[in-house]
C-alpha cells in the first residue's frame, strides 16, 4: 500500500484542502483518477492532484533499539487513540453519505447555477423547490446574509 498526499484544487473549496489517501500502487491512484472516484472530503470536488512524495525509510541502529522499545510504548497507545478517531470518522463518513444519497433523491442537481438559482427563488423569480450544487465558500456566506436559507454540506466519495 501506498500513502500519497493530495489536494484540492477546486474552486468550491474554501482552501487548497491537503489530504492523504492510500493506494494498492500508482496504477491504483491512476485508474480512480481517471475514473472520477478521487474526491475532496472537504467540498466532494473532484480536481485532486497528487502532490510530490518522498519514501519513508526507518534506519535502525543497535543504539537505538533500547530507545526504540520505549517509543513501541508510547506508539501503542497513540494507535489507540488513532484507531478511535478513525472509527469516529468512519461513523461520521457514513453519515455523510447518507446524508448525501438523501439529498439526492430529494433535491434537483443544479450544478454551477447554485448561487443563481437560490437567489432567483428568494426573490421569487422561479418557483421554490429542493436544489443542491456548487458555490464558492464566499457565494455561500453572501447568501446566508442576504437571509437565504442554504448549507454547505461536505460532498464525501460514494463507498465503492
Amino acid at each position: 500500500m501506498i500513502k500519497y498526499k493530495l489536494r484540492c484544487k477546486s474552486i468550491y473549496c474554501s482552501k487548497e484542502n491537503e489530504f492523504e489517501a492510500w493506494f494498492q500502487n500508482i496504477e491504483s491512484y491512476e485508474k480512480q483518477k481517471k475514473l472520477g472516484l478521487l474526491s475532496c472530503p472537504t467540498c466532494g470536488g473532484e480536481d485532486v492532484i497528487k502532490l510530490l512524495t518522498t519514501p519513508n525509510l526507518n534506519k535502525l541502529s543497535n543504539g537505538d533499539l533500547d530507545n526504540n522499545k520505549e517509543q513501541n510504548k508510547l506508539d501503542v497507545s497513540k494507535k489507540t487513540q488513532d484507531l478511535q478517531q478513525k472509527l469516529d470518522l468512519k461513523n461520521i463518513t457514513a453519515f455523510l453519505r447518507t446524508f448525501k444519497k438523501e439529498v439526492q433523491k430529494n433535491s434537483t442537481y443544479v450544478g454551477n447555477e447554485f448561487v443563481k438559482q437560490a437567489r432567483s427563488m428568494n426573490q421569487g423569480k422561479i418557483k421554490e423547490k429542493p436544489i443542491h450544487g456548487h458555490g464558492t465558500q464566499k457565494d455561500i456566506e453572501e447568501l446566508q446574509e442576504e437571509g437565504i436559507n442554504v448549507l454547505n454540506i461536505p460532498w464525501v466519495a460514494d463507498d465503492h
